[in-house]
């Protein structure tokens, strides 16, 4: 544990070093996992995430979204969008915001040969979404745990 405590560290002082005036980061578990290790030696690194980050971007479950009451802001659940059509992701959105819930869509490439979105349908939903941007709101995962947190503090103390 205390190796992937350095490694979280060591990458976050040269971020600070890149970004100096941002004051709030949220942190992004690599291929979604949470945990190092194996068998009995297996641990989670995610209160460490808690204690230094605002938010850390896990995975879920494919299809569900976040709700602001119950999500575990250390923890929070992404979806990935590699593959999707744009139609696909703007039906996951507003299936998720009818629900009152929100969604973090992960993109690792746009218009590339492994892991990617294209470029067409990526056009297709911010349209989408700049067409419904009174009803939703669209903003980096740093800006909505921000407000998440905000909100949770208020209800729960």
């Amino acid at each position: 544990m205390t190796e992937i405590a350095e490694d979280v560290f060591e990458a976050q002082r040269r971020l600070t070093t890149i970004f100096p005036d941002r004051e709030n980061w949220t942190f992004a578990y690599p291929c979604y996992c949470t945990f190092v290790g194996r068998g009995r030696n297996r641990q989670s690194y995610v209160p460490l995430i808690a204690e230094h980050f605002l938010a850390g971007r896990g995975g879920g479950e494919k299809g569900f979204g976040n709700r602001p009451e119950l999500v575990d802001l250390a923890c929070v659940w992404a979806q990935p969008a590699e593959g999707m059509s744009g139609f696909e992701m703007i039906g996951l959105v507003e299936a998720v915001a009818a629900q009152g819930q929100w969604l973090v869509l992960v993109f690792h490439k746009i218009d590339g040969d492994r892991l990617s979105v294209a470029s067409t349908d990526l056009h297709l939903l911010f349209q989408h979404l700049q067409r419904r941007q009174q009803e939703i709101w669209t903003a980096p995962l740093v800006d909505v745990a921000h407000q998440v947190s905000r909100w949770q503090n208020q209800q729960w103390g």
